[in-house]
């Protein structure tokens, strides 16, 4: 339930979690409007890496067969989206820890689904080449077995071939 939900949060985290940042910088900032251009600058930069990791999750095919992300993804994407959500907050000393945590979970994040979509083609390219090998060899064909009846009855037909008669 919770693997599938954050497979179902992938996309829209892309742009709910951007915007939560704007919103959360126009409550709870005290601070110059220096900080808005940063996160103006932010904010598009976060939407295409959170596009980015989500395709690169959704690409994996046991992702999108289960509709559901693995168990460490799942985790990563818990302390990447909580750090973001923590960053929204723009608490006094503590804003710089979550872009820290943020980024370190982006990482992570990035590394483990590169990580698992890679190592999943690469069985399912390496079954695939097994099966093309298998159906590229020879199959060897014997000779059957004569079948041997004792007693039983046999008929011979002889066939006689007359030369044709010009017409």
């Amino acid at each position: 339930m919770i693997r599938r939900a954050f497979y179902w949060w992938l996309f829209p985290s892309a742009v709910v979690l951007p915007a939560w940042l704007l919103i959360g910088w126009a409550a709870f900032n005290q601070e110059s409007g220096w900080s808005l251009l940063g996160l103006l600058i932010l904010c598009p930069a976060l939407f295409v890496a959170m596009l980015a990791v989500g395709g690169i999750v959704v690409a994996r095919r046991g992702a999108r067969l289960r509709r559901a992300v693995s168990w460490p993804i799942a985790g990563l994407l818990a302390g990447w989206h909580l750090s973001l959500i923590g960053f929204g907050f723009f608490l006094p000393g503590a804003t710089g820890w979550f872009a820290v945590l943020a980024i370190l979970f982006f990482l992570g994040l990035f590394w483990r689904a590169l990580y698992e979509v890679v190592t999943e083609t690469r069985a399912r390219v390496a079954d695939t080449f097994a099966a093309y090998e298998r159906a590229a060899q020879p199959q060897q064909v014997g000779q059957p077995e004569p079948v041997v009846v004792e007693d039983a009855e046999v008929i011979v037909v002889q066939e006689r071939r007359e030369p044709r008669a010009e017409r």
